[in-house]
Order: structure tokens, then C-alpha cells, then sequence
């Protein structure tokens, strides 16, 4: 996709309005009834067509109270699973909400206009834990028992006030001001634009995987989040005014989790919740920008998709899958778009900070521009599940891209590190998601044995079929990526946590799996980690370390295939005989001579049950060779 103007981005807000009021619409007319009712003794809430005529009245008096509530992500956390459940029943997935209580959290929205606009209103809304929730305001404690309570809103003139068979919670004149029983929304106050971005550790619906409680974030966390939030402003406005238009017009809310460290800092965005982001605290304003950045333009490519179809159905047989170098799973063509969209403008970030925080920059830049590279290669050759729309943002994605120039060669140690992991990552995938023929592998084990060389064609790889088992772990922690990330960011922090690596449950900085082999390698003492990975011949962790240590070309196998590699150990296992180092494995089968004028075997596709475009399956793991 192209430059984005502020055109753009009225237009893509103006469409996700729609498409929350064609919901709430629908909702509304849904002829299904509550099967179950309020707890016994409490009065039942107000009615949804009720609540729907408060909020027209609100809307009336002040339009812009009704904008600032159903701008709430919240809401659409609400309403879009609500109405799965209305139409599909139990097949949906999502919080499970008694009936009586979802359909009425209509009430939650008209009370929440009506303190906005000032109108006189009383409305009974369902309370989760008895805590009202506010959408655009905030929550109060709990006035009412009981899992689900209904408790009652008054507001006029002479202020607002809810009450329920615990207690009452009056707010305060100006509801943006804390008070006693009453949380309000917390704000920046200033970047990101007029609006302002929310932190929100209030609201039920706030978290897209289920209900949640309130949480107290310290004064401390509170005020770090605040100045990230500014800092990461003030860097976009500065160094990427693009980006930063793009940000301040797509995230309104942050939805504070806790992640493994700041440096493996989690974040996350869903369709239901359009403006919010999920995210721990980050490292700094840096690492802030990079993902705001990411989750923005899922956001984005979200909001297109809302308009016009991206890819072609699949009516029979599986979805294909694809290698998205940025995840250790097989990713949908879906998945696959919408990682190299976020990441294309990551890449761009982290090559303005290359001058102000060079070896981290570097690294982040040189890593995401050969991942974004090789997604673009599977996405041209998965063109035929792509609809002229989708065609058309890879194009987009294609032209930027390119207009970072060709790859640089690998001569700093950011570049080469951002070259290992890398490989890294590719060959771990290979490892978990790819499946060589086991009477392949027999016949190449049955030749190895009796001495004689290997075929001149090499057997292919296929994607594994569901229900297949996956034969090794993936290592979808990916410790080296974390490690090579750590000692760019930080060298002192690196020193640190490579005395801690091996040792017994040691995870330093959320880091999982990383050995004293992994820190050595990132360290560039390939030889001492050689030594390391030799002896663990049972770890394909470990294999593929020596494949990355090795000086020689002769192991290049053991991160080209390693799924062939293992496959050929298996079938000598299998056969009865004690197997031969990895290195020799892999030395064996790069010696064969190979047939004249192909190089067939050194491009990395890997065939699955479909043919997507020119490429079997579709699968592009790398893009040093061109597909067959």
C-alpha cells in the first residue's frame, strides 16, 4: 500500500462507525429472546430498544457524546461476538456472557452517552462483579452481588449516581477526575492527536480472550506508560511523520498485559476491537513506535478488508499454509499479507533510527528487510488467492519495499547476526512444518550404508498434513533471534544474561530455551559453540546450531534441509544402525553430483498438496534462487 493520507484514514474510521452501528442494528432486530433472566430479586435492566432510544436523545443533544462512546473499541469487543452468538448460537466462540446480561449492555452505552450529553436518563445496566462499566468513561467498584448484577444509573442535572443492593458510587462533576468508587479511563493528554490514546485496565471487555476484572496499575507503571507514550509520539512526528499519521489515526486505546520481559515485549490487535491495541510495556520509545507502527497497520489492512475482499475462498479441500518468517506456526495467505503489510513499515522505522541507535537499528532493519523479502516472494507466488484487491496492496507493499534499495551484504555484526537468525528461523520452521517421504529417506539411508553416493536429485520436502504430528519441536521460542536481539540492544544486559543461559528453569529476560551454545554463537564464537553443539546430538536445537557455526560448506545442509538431514538419521535409526554425526549426514548429501543444468535442489520450496500460482504448495522459504 501506498502513502496513507488523513483522507484515507477518515474514510477507513468513517466505514468501522458503519459497520458497529449496522451491528448494533442487527442486534436490536435479532427476534431471539433471553432464555435466562436476571438473578432473582433484582429488577431487570433495561430493555435494548430502551437504551437504543437514550442514545438517539443523547445523540440529539450532543452528538459528539455518542461519537466518544461507540469510539470505545470496548464496544465492538461487545457487540461483534454478541451477534456471532445471536446468528450461530454455541458455535461461536468468544465470553461467556449470560444472554439476559449481554443483550442488555445496550443500557451501558446509553448511560454512558447520557452523562456525556448532560440529559436527564435512568437506566438498570447488567454489572460484571457489580462494577459498572461506563464505555469511553471508565467503571465504578462494585454496587451490586453476585457474578452479574443489575445496577441502577441516574444522571441530570444534579449530577450521576449508581447504586445497587451493595452500595452506591456517586461520580464526580467531571467524570474524567477519579473519585471515591469511580475509575476513571486514564489518558495521555496530548500525543497522538487531539483525542488522545486511553490506557485501559478498566473496562470487562477490554481483554478479546475473556471477561476481566479491573487492575491497579502502580503510579510508577502508570507514569512509564504515559512517557512512553509521549516519547514514541514525539520520535514518529520527528523522524516518520507518515507513520505517525497513520498511528494517530488508527489507535485510540492501550490495553496494558503483562508480557515476559521488556524486552520480548507481546502485543496484539483484533478485528472486534478496531482502535485498541494489546501491549506490555515496552523496552523504550523505540521499541513503543515499532509496534504501535505494527499494530496500526493491521488495523489498517483490517479496515480494508471490511470494504473489499483480500483473498479468493477456498470452497474445497484445506487452506493452504505458508512460511511467514516471523512466526513459528504455518500461516494462512491471510496471516502471511497482513505480517509482511506490519512489518514493511517496522523495516522502514527501524531504518530512520539507524543514525541515533545504530547496531540496534541496524539489526531490527537488516532482519525485517530479508523477512519482508522472502514473504514477498510466497505472496507473488500465491497470487491466485489473492483478488485483484489483495493483488493490488502486495503490489503497494512491493514498490515500497523496493524503494529501500537491494539488500546490504552482511559485513557489520548487526548485518551478520540479522543474516544468522535469519536462517535461523527458516530452518527451525523446515524443521516442525516440513516432511520428507519416509521410503525417500529409506532409499537415501540404504545408499549411504552400502557407500554409494547420493542421487543427484535430492528428494523433496512436503508440508505436513494435519493430524500428521509434527516428528520435532519447532523451537518457536527462537532464543538465538532473542539473544542476537538482546546484545544489539544492549551489551551489558547480553554479558549478563549469557552467564545466566543453562543454567536449571534460568529464563533471563523472558528468553526460553536458550543454551550456553546459543549465547556463544550470537557472541561470534562460532568455534567454542561448535564444541557446545557437538555434544548434544539429540537436540535438533543443536543441529541446527552446528549448521550455523560451521565454517565449511560441506554442513550448509543442516540449514538448507534440515528436515532431510533428520529424515535421513530416522531411516538409518530405523534400519538398525547407530547414525552418523549430523555433520556427516549433511556433508554426505551435499556431495552428490548434480544433474547438468539444474540446480533444482537449491531452491528452497518446499511441495505441498496443492498448487498455488507456479510454485507447488506455494511455499517460498527463501529467495537466494528463483521458484521452479
Amino acid at each position: 500500500m501506498g502513502q496513507v493520507t488523513d483522507a484515507d484514514l477518515a474514510l477507513l474510521r468513517s466505514s468501522q462507525r458503519s459497520r458497529l452501528l449496522l451491528a448494533l442494528a442487527a442486534i436490536l432486530a435479532h427476534p431471539g429472546q433471553p432464555a435466562e433472566k436476571p438473578p432473582r430479586g433484582a429488577s431487570g435492566p433495561t430493555r435494548p430498544a430502551t437504551a437504543w432510544d437514550i442514545l438517539a436523545h443523547a445523540q440529539r443533544s450532543d452528538p459528539s457524546a455518542v461519537e466518544a462512546v461507540l469510539g470505545d473499541p470496548c464496544v465492538g469487543s461487545w457487540a461483534f461476538p454478541l451477534l456471532r452468538r445471536l446468528r450461530h448460537g454455541a458455535a461461536a466462540a468468544g465470553t461467556r456472557v449470560p444472554h439476559w446480561a449481554e443483550t442488555s449492555l445496550f443500557a451501558a452505552l446509553a448511560g454512558a452517552a447520557a452523562v456525556r450529553a448532560g440529559i436527564r436518563a435512568t437506566v438498570r445496566i447488567p454489572a460484571y462483579h457489580g462494577r459498572v462499566w461506563l464505555p469511553s468513561l471508565g467503571v465504578t467498584e462494585s454496587v451490586g452481588r453476585g457474578t452479574w448484577a443489575v445496577a441502577t444509573l441516574e444522571t441530570g442535572p444534579h449530577g450521576t449516581a449508581t447504586f445497587g443492593d451493595r452500595g452506591s458510587v456517586r461520580l464526580p462533576d467531571d467524570p474524567a477526575r477519579p473519585a471515591d468508587g469511580w475509575h476513571p479511563l486514564t489518558r495521555s493528554g496530548g500525543p497522538y492527536g487531539a483525542g488522545t490514546v486511553a490506557l485501559d485496565h478498566l473496562s470487562p471487555f477490554r481483554d478479546f480472550r475473556s471477561l476481566a476484572d479491573p487492575i491497579a496499575l502502580p503510579p510508577q507503571t502508570l507514569e512509564r506508560w504515559h512517557e512512553l507514550i509521549a516519547e514514541s509520539d514525539a520520535l514518529l512526528r520527528r523522524d516518520q511523520p507518515e507513520a505517525h499519521r497513520l498511528v494517530a489515526g488508527a489507535i485510540r486505546t492501550i490495553v496494558p498485559v503483562d508480557g515476559p520481559s521488556a524486552l520480548r515485549a507481546v502485543s496484539a490487535t483484533v478485528p472486534d476491537a478496531h482502535g485498541a491495541v494489546t501491549m506490555s510495556l515496552p523496552l523504550d520509545a523505540a521499541a513503543m513506535a515499532a509496534i504501535l507502527i505494527h499494530e496500526a497497520r493491521h488495523q489498517l489492512l483490517d479496515a480494508l478488508a471490511d470494504l473489499t475482499p483480500l483473498f479468493v475462498p477456498v470452497h474445497e479441500g484445506p487452506e493452504p499454509t505458508y512460511f511467514a518468517p516471523w512466526r513459528a506456526d504455518a500461516r494462512p495467505l491471510r496471516g502471511l499479507l497482513f505480517g509482511a503489510h506490519a512489518f514493511t513499515g517496522v523495516m522502514s522505522f527501524w531504518r530512520t533510527q539507524r543514525g541515533a541507535d545504530k547496531e540496534r537499528a541496524e539489526f531490527e532493519a537488516a532482519l525485517h528487510h530479508r523477512q519482508v523479502r522472502t514473504a514477498l516472494a510466497a505472496l507473488r507466488n500465491a497470487a491466485e488467492g489473492l483478488t485483484r484487491a489483495g493483488g493490488l496492496v502486495v503490489e503497494g507493499l512491493a514498490t515500497a519495499f523496493h524503494q529501500h534499495g537491494p539488500l546490504e551484504p552482511a559485513t557489520t555484526p548487526p548485518r551478520r547476526l540479522a543474516e544468522l537468525v535469519h536462517h535461523d528461523e527458516q530452518a527451525a520452521w523446515r524443521v516442525a512444518h516440513l516432511a520428507v517421504d519416509p521410503d525417500e529417506a529409506a532409499l537415501l539411508a540404504r545408499r549411504l550404508l552400502a557407500g554409494e553416493p547420493p542421487p543427484a536429485q535430492l528428494p523433496p520436502a512436503r508440508i505436513r498434513t494435519a493430524g500428521s504430528g509434527t516428528a520435532h519441536p519447532s523451537g518457536g521460542q527462537a532464543p538465538r533471534t532473542w539473544l542476537a536481539r538482546l546484545r544489539c540492544t544492549d551489551g551489558q544486559a547480553f554479558a549478563a544474561v549469557r552467564r545466566e543461559v543453562g543454567q536449571p528453569h534460568a529464563h533471563p529476560l523472558g528468553i526460553k530455551g536458550a543454551t550456553t551454545g546459543d549465547a556463544l554463537l550470537v557472541a561470534d564464537e562460532p568455534d567454542a559453540a561448535l564444541d557446545w553443539y557437538r555434544g548434544r546430538p539429540g537436540s535438533t536445537q543443536a543441529w541446527i546450531g552446528i549448521g550455523l557455526a560451521h565454517r565449511a560448506s560441506s554442513a550448509r545442509l543442516l540449514v538448507e534441509r534440515p528436515e532431510l538431514v533428520l529424515a535421513l538419521h530416522d531411516a538409518v535409526q530405523d534400519s538398525g544402525v547407530n547414525p552418523p554425526p549430523p555433520e556427516s549426514l549433511a556433508e554426505w548429501l551435499g556431495s552428490r553430483q548434480r544433474a547438468p543444468g539444474s540446480d533444482a535442489q537449491r531452491v528452497d520450496v518446499a511441495v505441498g498438496p496443492d498448487t498455488i500460482g507456479r510454485v507447488p504448495g506455494g511455499l517460498v522459504i527463501g529467495t537466494e534462487h528463483p521458484p521452479e
